[in-house]
């Protein structure tokens, strides 16, 4: 009988691939383990940085029964190469093997390249792959900043110490925000010491999907602080809210100080969480892992639990995250108070800074010491009197609060009467009020016979409310109109030459609620009778020293000479519109009536109870702008021709900004045309040339010998923009002598 074969028999197969996965922006320090379908298949237990040179290090895996060995789906064994991405990797010879030579050196990445690895027995599908990454000195844009960076509770790594998270984000050139290192305030070095003692290290991913600034946010919100920018350093600081000061050595903020209390409220019991749960990610598996403290003394107030959960993902170290939610317990649990208040100027050294912790005693609502921190401060504009400040009752000064009763209620029996304003002021509303306060529909309707009637008023003393515009054919028949409240009034204490050179540093005399004047804002320059002489714009204002700071004839004027003693009244907010569509030519008269708490008094009529002739203003065509004689803005000596040159200027496209007088061209407005007028010495109308469409006018030698004779030792030039039968409100005007060839300014006002 002859002997038979033994017989092989197939069960499965074995896979094998090659790979090349790439995980984050390299390069980092080092690679601690790598999870196949949720088992470790390699863990470097000494954590070793990863190797230099080329960036190239090597991980030997064999792990054959990872997955039930061959009965099963098999396991792991290969070779991996670990890809840094430092600034000399090479290429890698395995993927050049594959690819060809023609590959990148993948600089700048973390990738992993498997060497035809042995990845799974009888099923195919690859499992998902996990990396375990640690970053804390790598990939810093030149030297990693400070020493204290991975944080280490009981030899466990817990994470990167927050600080420096921060710093890298604001200051790393291709992902980050890119500000130098000297924008990194010495506050920096402080939190990260603190944060380092408490072994305060975070773990988190950030994408590109995340803006950089929710990330930093994300990271603020961890740690428990404030990031600001310091406004008299301009660098970045961060502060820490900790119970880190002395009560005794905190600035108080009492009646003295507050000019008002703005706000001032308390959450209620019921509003209030007695139970936080804490969601961060398990170190282990990566996966969410969850911790909850609770006020029991709270929850038997309050008859029930009300949750609330807090995600801190940096988070990985389950004491910690144990912390943070007693820390969240104590500060939203507690009812603690709300208040927005106004301090003055001048009783503080300097504008508190947000995190600054402050003591508050205000005896009206009973509190005789509250330790409150900032929350947020408005300085408010240059120059202002008053800070506006936003605070919040600090947790970890509640013990420390002091209560007494309120005093009583004291009855002021004085009785406050309305007194005429300081300056009232009738206004026909410019083209520039009108764009804004018009819509777009009634814009477009808007004709040249349409004007419109406005006003400003100035308080006459203290205590007074607001006032009403009253308008009316008659002194003796008003009709209240609109409420408004008081405009800023100033007065100038030096002459004002006529200029187109900005006027800075001017000394003014305040009469009337200066700090509501705001850099920005326009004004009216108005004369003793009570017209209007110029529009300027307010470039500075120190209330302080006393000066102002001016762009001469904006809008629709020119610059003109002002008196000392001239008053000059803020429009902002501040213009009451009487809203009723009136015709040129009509005569109106203006009042305005004072109001306090206790009541109103007569009207007090504008422009020394004259009546405003009304002239269609708003479609006047603006004046020429950028006058120049012979190039130049003030020559000291014009020799020859006179050549006059000038900018165009049109009402409907300047309502974006203020247009100052030495800007080009804009516009003009369709059908504008220019009239030159030369008047001889004595006044006499010598020269009128009109219909000049261009922006210059020559007059030369000869001619003006002929035209002026003698009398043309001093010549005064007007410019004005005709359109449709329409003058500019009013001319540009320049006044030469041409004995010796000297020029000088001088100022017009009036018709031609």
């Amino acid at each position: 009988m002859g002997r038979r074969r033994s017989s092989q028999q197939t069960v499965g197969y074995r896979y094998r691939m090659g790979l090349h996965l790439a995980l984050c922006q390299g390069p980092v320090d080092t690679v601690q383990e790598i999870q196949m379908g949720d088992r470790t298949a390699w863990g470097d237990a000494s954590r070793a940085p990863l190797g230099s040179g080329h960036g190239l290090t090597s991980l030997s895996i064999n792990k054959p029964t990872l997955f039930g060995g061959d009965e099963r789906e098999g396991g792991v064994v290969g070779t991996i190469d670990v890809l840094s991405g430092h600034a000399g990797q090479g290429r890698n010879d395995y993927l050049m093997s594959r690819l060809g030579p023609a590959i990148p050196a993948f600089r700048g990445v973390l990738s992993l390249v498997a060497r035809k690895i042995l990845f799974a027995a009888n099923n195919p599908y690859i499992k998902p792959w996990a990396v375990r990454v640690r970053r804390f000195t790598a990939g810093w844009h030149g030297q990693p900043w400070h020493e204290w960076n991975a944080e280490v509770i009981q030899g466990i790594s817990v994470g990167m110490n927050p600080a420096h998270i921060l710093v890298q984000c604001l200051t790393d050139p291709h992902w980050g925000m890119g500000y130098p290192q000297s924008t990194i305030g010495w506050s920096f070095w402080n939190a990260a010491h603190q944060l380092s003692n408490e072994g305060f290290g975070l773990n988190l991913i950030w994408t590109r999907q995340q803006p950089i600034e929710s990330f930093i946010g994300q990271v603020i919100d961890h740690i428990g602080g404030i990031l600001y920018t310091d406004p008299s350093l301009g660098t970045f600081e961060l502060k820490l809210l900790r119970d880190d000061y002395w009560i005794d050595n905190l600035p108080q903020l009492g009646p003295d100080e507050i000019v008002r209390l703005d706000r001032f409220e308390r959450a209620q019991w019921g509003e209030l969480p007695n139970e936080i749960t804490v969601v961060y990610t398990d170190w282990q598996t990566g996966g969410e892992a969850t911790v909850a403290v609770e006020n029991l003394a709270a929850i038997h107030l309050q008859g029930g639990v009300i949750n609330q959960r807090r995600d801190y993902p940096g988070v990985n170290h389950g004491p910690l995250a144990a912390r943070l939610a007693l820390r969240d317990l104590r500060a939203l649990g507690s009812p603690l108070a709300r208040l927005s208040l106004t301090v003055a100027r001048n009783t503080l050294q300097r504008p508190p800074l947000p995190g600054d912790v402050l003591r508050l005693n205000w005896p009206r609502l009973g509190i005789s010491q509250m330790v409150v921190r900032v929350i947020g401060i408005d300085t408010g504009t240059l120059g202002g009197a008053e800070w506006h400040i936003d605070a919040l009752e600090d947790v970890f000064g509640m013990g420390n609060t002091v209560l007494s009763p309120p005093p009583p209620p004291r009855v002021d029996e004085s009785v406050i009467e309305p007194l005429p304003p300081a300056l009232a002021l009738a206004v026909e509303m410019p083209y520039w009020e009108l764009a804004r306060r018009l819509s777009r529909a009634d814009l477009a309707f808007l004709t040249d016979t349409d004007t419109y009637l406005g006003a400003l008023a100035a308080a006459g003393g203290a205590g007074q409310l607001n006032w009403q515009l009253a308008t009316g054919a008659s002194s003796g028949n008003l009709i209240a109109a609109v409420r408004e409240d008081y405009a800023p009034l100033l007065r100038l204490d030096a002459d004002l030459p006529a200029s187109e050179v900005d006027a800075i540093g001017v000394p003014v005399t305040a009469i009337s609620q200066p700090e509501r004047l705001a850099v920005g804002d326009y004004a009216y320059l108005v004369d003793a009778s009570g017209q209007i002489r110029e529009v300027v714009l307010v470039l500075a204002f120190d209330a302080v020293g006393s000066t102002i700071g001016l762009a001469r004839g904006v809008l629709d004027t020119t610059p003109q000479a002002h008196a000392l003693g001239a008053r000059l009244i803020g429009v902002g907010e501040w213009l009451a519109s009487e809203e009723v569509e009136r015709a040129p030519g009509e005569s109106v008269f203006v009042g305005a009536i004072p109001y306090t708490s206790r009541g109103q008094s007569g009207a007090t009529l504008a422009s020394n109870a004259q009546p405003l002739v009304l002239i269609g203003r708003q479609a006047l065509p603006y004046p020429p702008g950028r006058i120049r004689i012979n190039g130049q803005t003030e020559p000291a000596v014009v020799a020859g021709d006179i050549t006059v040159a000038w900018a165009h200027r049109d009402r409907i496209q300047q309502t974006a900004y203020f247009v100052q007088q030495n800007e080009g061209n804009i516009g003009p407005e369709p059908g504008t045309t220019y009239t030159v007028r030369i008047r001889n010495r004595n006044g006499a109308l010598v020269r009128t040339q009109a219909a000049l469409p261009g922006t210059s006018f020559v007059w030369d030698v000869p001619t003006a010998a002929a035209e002026a004779g003698a009398l043309g030792d001093r010549i005064t030039v007007k410019i004005s923009a005709e359109r449709g039968g329409l003058s500019s409100w009013q001319p540009q005007v320049r006044v030469m002598d041409r004995t010796g060839y000297g020029l000088r300014w001088g100022q017009y006002w009036g018709g031609v």
